[in-house]
This record gives structure tokens, C-alpha cells and sequence, in this order.
């Protein structure tokens, strides 16, 4: 089985319970959320050790090695339009 790297666009499975974090400019955590249900989240940026995605309005800061790819029926990210 082949693993993806995740890059900017991708789209992220985070499930219930996962915490996501906001950082202050020293890296320390000046907030935090511990999601209640599972969600799709947009990967805005990957750096080193931790991604930048956006959820619900916001961006938000989780590590890498926690950050799973979503695919839809066996398709990565795919975009569908109306």
C-alpha cells in the first residue's frame, strides 16, 4: 500500500476527539479546540512538524504524524461541481 504525503489543497479526515490548536508567535498554545464530531479540513500549509488547516472559519495548527488523507470512494480529493 502505497502512502500519500499530504500537500496544500489536500483534504484531511479528522475524527472525533482530535484537538487542533492555535499558536502564539514563541509556539506556545494559545488555544485549543477538541473537535465532538468527525471532519473534513483543508490543508493550507505543511510545515516540518505540524500543518496549518482551515476549520470552520479558522486556521488551526495539528502535527503531521496525525493528519490522515480523505479520499471519496477510493479517489483523492476530487472536486465535484453542480
Amino acid at each position: 500500500m502505497r502512502v500519500k504525503i499530504l500537500s496544500t489543497g489536500d483534504l484531511v479526515y479528522l475524527p472525533s476527539h482530535f484537538i487542533l490548536t492555535k499558536k502564539n508567535n514563541d509556539g506556545s498554545v494559545s488555544e485549543y479546540c477538541e473537535l465532538k464530531e468527525p471532519y473534513i479540513a483543508l490543508l493550507l500549509k505543511r510545515c516540518q512538524t505540524h500543518s496549518e488547516l482551515f476549520y470552520r472559519g479558522s486556521i488551526w495548527t495539528a502535527p503531521n504524524d496525525m493528519l490522515r488523507n480523505y479520499a471519496v470512494k477510493g479517489k483523492e480529493n476530487v472536486s465535484y461541481t453542480n
